[in-house]
């Protein structure tokens, strides 16, 4: 590491511990990426403020709808096996799928559409999952209350976020492959890559998981929040990771070549799920597959957010750099996002400027 970067970072590190001890936060773990090193990790705070254990880089934060991404992952696995095509309609893999169509003209429900969210369909199953009691429906459940919701947009016309879609993709992802989701993401993401620390399906904290706060209220104490399953719509949000097993998903986006072992995924499919394939209607940003693209100041960064009661992370990519930064939180009221832009505006330039720059071409016949 040359003095240059390793000064960004120490000026980084100094800055997050301030805005981490102003913030009264409980803990945070980050790091940073470059190709296939993790160059970096910082923690800070409390993954249990009542027994006093430090937060690490190997820490387990729920990471919420950055699952999403290895659901959208899957889908592109059995597209490339053969086992489904992207704009195959949902409902030959779910005929229980009836939901109340307001829109019959247009187009069918696609695969595409689950992951992208441009399928119209409401952002939640028919139950009040965030906000009374964090109890969340089975599969049969939400077969059963389909019928009584409805769509919301025509496919293909607005960008409308659903963890239901997503879920729905998750449970196409057990009807083609055979296996339950969480066992098929293990085998077919996880163990290849060697994330040996996450977590799909739980109905208990595993170990070295954090607790989760809800936000600071003055001259109070944080409260705990109780553990949440997130059952049938584990597939958009249920995933618990560290930052050291996310690093090894974030060098999977940098990596090229055809699929096999640690490369579960070709380079092509790679690229295609980082393209857009909805753009917002400014130009400024839009949808992958299953990623969200952001542009700013000339470069296309991929990735996501992550919300989940008592958890805030931030996962965003910039492949054309092959550099990524990672913030997990346990907390409503951290602000990761801050994290991020410190490491990609101050860390990132400084990683770039040390990096070999490459020869010009030479022309044969000319000096």
């Amino acid at each position: 590491m040359t003095p240059s970067v390793q000064t960004a970072i120490d000026v980084l590190s100094e800055w997050i511990a301030a805005r981490h001890l102003l913030g009264d936060q409980p803990g945070l773990s980050a790091g940073i990426v470059v190709d296939q090193e993790l160059v970096w990790t910082g923690s800070y705070g409390y993954a249990d403020i009542a027994n006093k254990v430090p937060a690490s880089s190997n820490t387990l934060y729920r990471i919420a709808s950055i699952s999403k991404l290895f659901t959208a992952t899957s889908i592109v696995q059995l597209r490339d096996a053969g086992k489904l095509g992207l704009d195959d309609p949902i409902t030959r893999y779910l005929p229980w799928f009836k939901i109340q169509n307001r829109f019959p003209d247009a187009p069918p429900i696609t695969i595409r559409n689950l992951i992208t969210h441009t399928s119209g369909l409401p952002r939640e199953a028919a139950f009040p999952y965030w906000s009374e009691k964090f109890e969340f429906p089975d599969l049969d459940a939400i077969i059963a209350t389909l019928p009584s919701q409805e769509t919301a947009l025509p496919t293909y016309t607005r960008w409308k976020y659903s963890n239901l879609a997503v879920s729905l993709a998750g449970e196409i992802v057990a009807v083609v492959s055979g296996m339950p989701y969480a066992d098929y993401v293990k085998a077919n993401i996880l163990d290849p890559l060697g994330m040996t620390n996450t977590y799909v399906a739980m109905d208990a904290p595993p170990p070295n998981m954090s607790v989760g706060y809800n936000r600071k209220f003055p001259g109070k104490p944080r409260d705990p929040l109780p553990f949440i399953d997130c059952r049938a719509i584990t597939p958009a949000a249920n995933l618990a990771t560290s930052v050291e097993d996310l690093a090894k998903f974030a060098m999977l986006q940098f990596r090229s070549g055809p699929a096999g072992g640690a490369q579960i995924l070709s380079g092509w499919s790679l690229a295609e799920m980082h393209r857009p394939h909805w753009v917002n209607p400014g130009w400024d940003g839009g949808w992958g597959l299953g990623f969200i693209i952001w542009r700013k100041a000339g470069k296309t960064y991929v990735g996501h957010t992550g919300g989940l009661q008592g958890f805030t992370t931030y996962f965003v990519t910039c492949p054309e750099d092959k550099i990524a930064a990672i913030a997990l939180t346990n907390s409503n009221d951290s602000e990761p996002s801050k994290v991020i832009d410190g490491i990609f505006n101050w860390v990132a330039p400084r990683i770039l400027e040390a990096m070999p720059k490459p020869k010009p071409a030479q022309v044969d016949g000319l000096e």
